[in-house]
């Protein structure tokens, strides 16, 4: 072949891979690990192994470490570094030694797990829900260069050096403030900067080290965020695209709408309470698609009592429900469930003896994980390990297996 056939050649080559460059690229899989499902043994580090869910994740996210007092504390000392795990529950199979200096606990499992699948990264989520009053006054600009080498010395240092590969940032949230706690105007601000010292302290004692942040999908809440500034210090900016509507809401809906419904009640005046108009604002402010994650729940809002009229959707309801909304209780339900899965909106919802779910489904995870390629995003989160079924039913549907 003469070089005027290679060239020509090469360039075919090139513009054939092209396409498939951006639209194949696998997305990052991240999911949450709650410590206290580690601590009651109700979902351990091993059981990440044996629901078949660690080859399929890139990424976890163990929730929480506390913000107590401008510092970082680890929330729970004796699930976290000093548990012994027997053979049989360790994920390596031996014993944890029983020296008070020995690695013990759900950190030490965290290692045994990066040793067994290399591809997965662990990452420290901060704050939460219910655990993000001190974030205002940690945040503070008097306080915040103390507090963020609380973080690095508590999580990356000492008896953690090795376990963690960064840090996720969930303060729920600037500004709005959240369960129990207020927030301050100056929140705003102080959240960039704060990530700016993170950025800061991280590159300087180990360049690569991550640093995400979990941002909510409601406009009234991510409008209290810098959004134009923060993509710059963050690796991923995850959307939590879920709990747009919730059970003490005197009116069904869904909570996890990946697109507009346009028979949404609550809707009239274009709130827009679904996924990809919060994507579109993130990427409209100027954050890169492959930093952005969407955020999915592995479990439902449940409503009650709610007739069965349009299979329960839109229907009124006195109070949220008091079954089990996690998808593993909602795949258990009798076959006369009335499940529904929307393709309009990609989520699901199911209806059994005037209880009414919003959920998403396996169809629906499918539906999202398509979304997050189209757009070109850089992956999925969700929301968490152990809501799944014992086979990690939704996870293989939003990791494409």
């Amino acid at each position: 072949m003469n070089s005027e056939w290679q060239v020509a050649w090469t360039l075919l080559l090139i513009l054939y891979a092209l396409p498939a460059l951006g639209a194949g690229t696998a997305p990052r899989v991240i999911g949450y690990l709650t410590e206290s499902g580690v601590e009651s043994g109700h979902y351990t580090v091993k059981n990440i192994v044996m629901s078949g869910a660690a080859p399929l994740l890139t990424q976890i996210d163990y929730a929480f470490g506390r913000v107590v007092k401008n510092r970082c504390e680890i929330d729970n000392e004796e699930a976290a570094l000093a548990h012994a795990y027997t053979a049989e529950t360790s994920v390596d199979g031996t014993a944890d030694l029983g020296g008070a200096d020995d690695p013990r606990g759900a950190f030490h499992q965290l290692l045994e797990l990066k040793r067994k699948y290399p591809q997965l990264k662990v990452v420290i989520s901060l704050g939460g829900w219910g655990g993000s009053s001190g974030f205002s006054n940690a945040a503070d600009p008097a306080n915040v260069r103390n507090f963020v080498h609380s973080c690095v010395a508590t999580f990356l240092q000492g008896r953690a050096a090795g376990v963690f590969d960064g840090v996720d940032i969930d303060w729920e949230y600037p500004v709005g403030g959240g369960l129990h706690h207020a927030g301050k105007p100056e929140d705003k601000k102080n959240f960039t900067a704060m990530l700016a010292e993170f950025r800061r302290q991280l590159d300087a004692i180990k360049p690569g080290l991550l640093l995400s942040a979990a941002l909510p999908a409601g406009e009234e809440d991510f409008a209290h965020f810098e959004l134009e500034k923060i993509g710059k210090y963050l690796d991923e900016v995850s959307i939590m695209a879920y709990d747009l509507h919730w059970n003490t809401e005197r009116i069904t809906n869904f909570h996890s709408a990946l697109f507009h419904a346009a028979a949404d009640p609550s809707d009239p005046s274009g709130q827009k309470r679904f996924g990809d108009y919060a994507v579109q604002a993130f990427l409209k402010a100027g954050i890169a698609p492959e930093k952005l994650i969407l955020g999915v729940p592995f479990y439902g809002k449940g409503y009650a009592p709610v007739g069965d009229g349009n299979h329960g959707l839109y229907q009124p309801s006195v109070r949220p429900s008091k079954l089990d909304g996690s998808y593993r209780a909602l795949k258990a339900l009798p076959g006369r469930a009335d499940r529904q899965y929307y393709p309009r909106v990609a989520s699901c919802s199911i209806w059994l003896d005037d209880n009414f779910w919003s959920y998403d489904c396996p169809e629906a995870m499918k539906a999202k994980r398509e979304y997050a390629l189209r757009e070109r995003l850089g992956g999925v989160m969700f929301w968490e390990l152990s809501q799944d079924t014992d086979s990690s039913e939704l996870l293989r549907a939003l990791a494409g297996r």
